[in-house]
């Protein structure tokens, strides 16, 4: 399976640079079958990004501050470092909170991505 980080960077870059409107829409933008640009980033497939939008809905009704610090850093590009200093914690607070939020999507996705790709 993918590690953790490299499907929420993708996730990142599939619903921040593809999306228009709400939070988690169910269609990302574009024209299918038009040519995709020159881009070395790496995105989900919509299946795979509703999977995550999914995870990342039960960490929010789970746990607010995980979800908080998890948005923050991949959909919103903060640090851990910025958000701790933000609310006066330690970087390594904010971290472990990090670390915890990831531990959690993985958890709730480890299944699908076991399902639907070879496990490395």
């Amino acid at each position: 399976m993918r590690d953790t980080k490299d499907i929420l960077n993708a996730w990142k870059n599939t619903r921040v640079l593809k999306r228009i409107g709400t939070e988690y829409p169910s269609k990302s933008s574009g024209f299918e079958g038009a040519p995709p640009d020159v881009d070395s980033r790496q995105y989900l497939t919509e299946i795979e990004a509703e999977e995550v939008d999914n995870a990342v809905l039960r960490l929010k009704e789970d746990n607010y501050s995980h979800w908080i610090v998890l948005t923050a850093y991949y959909l919103r590009g903060i640090s851990c470092n910025a958000q701790a200093k933000v609310i006066g914690r330690r970087p390594h607070d904010i971290i472990s909170l990090l670390n915890e939020a990831e531990s959690f999507i993985r958890g709730y996705i480890f299944e699908f991505y076991k399902k639907h790709h070879e496990i490395s």
